[in-house]
């Protein structure tokens, strides 16, 4: 496991102390004067793919000065882990070790770790209410050409309570901008806040919600990825890191609402369903298209002096938050793997070129005859691959699974096409699928997997027969990068 240790300071939760800290880094660019339809979209995509900043836009065309949006919060390692209190020097294996570690902890331990509430936070310094609130003013870019509207929510947290039983959940979920005080959302059919939806309209009851438009991005990563059924992300996130969140009772809902929330929203999701979409999802496709959903009403908003809209843009991979659902995913996977009781596992990553989804690789070190094609099969069923997963690849432990060329190099050398390619039919799929034949209820979609088998033959690998690798001992390579260190 990790023995990497998460370092939490007393302004660890507050977003503008993170980004301080990745201004100390040299990684902050602050960009004033962009045009929030299309310009601000198209830089962000850009971004993801060359330089890589984190990037603060201010004065942004159109809206009040000091009404800011940040993107780039999570595009690489060094991100991820100052954003989890780790050492920005971590390897991305390094990263699968530690949210492994932790998720297991938070999973055991996560009653142990309510949030805190407290009663004041900077994001009551402005409040309006009913007819007052104007979401307008705030940033809601159109992020890509073909995008239905303006989306003021891309990186936003999104709190609903299931009705019968308390449990709070917290999800990141798209939103559109409607008008002054309404927003459309698309929420998939399985995700957590569906199914409180379903809850209180089957009571013949609108939901009550708390929109969170700009937080520490810790609690937007955890918002964003399969936490438990029936468990708070409040509660997980605090387990992982050993601390208690911090938020406030939402004046009108109940709900918790973040305290170091830059912009806050209270209200309801009504039944009106009204045209929300097509929105540019993280397949890099279009392929949702634009269908009726539910329609928020905005009761209350509160929002900082000089507030900071978190927001992002997904798209072709790499795109602005495809690398931190990597390592998270892999962890997933590997937990997975080992409880169903698999052995000699090395090493897994979700490639990012797969938006972290369709192309995962495995490490093992073989122990049996078999043992690749049953790590293969499970990894490309379970519950952390179900969605998206296209391609599964096994490789001996020699290989690091998270460098493509290593990867490729192994699948172009060590796999027999003839007998080294499985394919499994009718998996489950999604329909954002851009391959996806349409389909009335998002239950009916699926699609087929393929498992690589990139390993040595075990008969060869058992009797250590296979021809050796023509590279430098690893012993060699350390002694070279120590004494020639102005190239290495």
């Amino acid at each position: 496991m990790s023995n990497l240790q998460s370092v939490i300071t007393k302004d660890f939760q507050d977003l503008r102390e993170w980004l301080r800290e990745i201004e100390k880094i040299g990684l902050l660019k602050i960009l004033e004067g962009v045009n929030p339809e299309l310009e601000l979209g198209a830089i962000t995509h850009m971004n993801a793919k060359h330089k890589k900043w984190t990037i603060l836009f201010d004065k942004i065309k159109g809206h009040p000065e000091g009404f800011r949006l940040l993107v780039g919060v999570l595009l690489d390692s060094k991100r991820v882990a100052l954003t989890f209190g780790l050492p920005p020097t971590v390897t991305d294996i390094d990263l699968v070790k530690w949210f492994r570690e932790r998720m297991n902890y938070a999973r055991k331990n996560y009653q142990k770790y309510d949030p805190e509430y407290v009663k004041t936070s900077p994001v009551l310094a402005h409040m309006e209410k009913g007819e007052k609130v104007n979401i307008l003013k705030f940033p809601a870019p159109k992020w890509n050409e073909y995008d239905g509207g303006n989306y003021i929510g891309t990186a936003d947290v999104i709190i609903t309570k299931d009705p019968d039983t308390g449990w709070i959940n917290a999800g990141t979920y798209r939103l559109m901008v409607h008008n002054e005080r309404e927003l459309g959302t698309w929420i998939a059919s399985a995700r957590h806040a569906r199914l409180h939806m379903y809850k209180y309209f089957n009571k013949g009851e609108e939901v009550p919600v708390v929109i969170s438009l700009g937080n520490h991005p810790a609690l937007y990563a955890l918002s964003g990825i399969e936490v438990p059924y029936g468990v708070s992300e409040f509660n997980y996130l605090g387990a992982m890191l050993n601390y208690n969140w911090k938020v406030i009772e939402g004046p009108i809902t109940g709900l918790p609402i973040p305290a170091d929330s830059e912009i806050a929203m209270e209200g309801y999701i009504t039944k009106e369903m009204r045209d929300e979409g097509p929105f540019g999802e993280y397949y890099g496709y279009y392929a949702g298209g634009r269908t009726k959903q539910p329609v928020i009403r905005i009761e209350a908003v509160y929002y900082r002096d000089n507030p900071i809209l978190l927001g992002t843009s997904p798209g072709r991979p790499p795109y602005d938050y495809s690398y931190y659902r990597c390592p998270v995913r892999a962890a997933l996977i590997w937990d997975e793997l080992e409880a169903a009781g698999i052995p000699g596992i090395q090493g897994v990553w979700a490639h990012e070129a797969g938006f972290s989804r369709a192309f995962n690789v495995i490490s093992i070190k073989q122990l049996y005859a078999g043992h690749a094609r049953q790590v293969g099969l499970i990894a490309s069923a379970c519950h952390a691959a179900a969605h998206g997963s296209r391609f599964t690849v096994i490789v001996d432990e020699d290989i690091d699974p998270s460098n493509l060329y290593d990867v490729i190099w192994a699948m172009s050398s060590r796999t027999d096409p003839a007998t080294g390619i499985d394919i499994i039919r009718d998996m489950p799929d999604t329909p954002l699928d851009p391959i996806a034949e349409r389909k009335e209820y998002a239950e009916e979609y699926a699609l087929g997997r393929v498992i690589i088998y990139a390993c040595k033959p075990f008969s060869q690998a058992i009797r250590n027969t296979f021809p050796k690798v023509v590279e430098p001992s690893p012993e060699l390579q350390k002694e070279i990068k120590n004494k020639w260190k102005e190239i290495f």
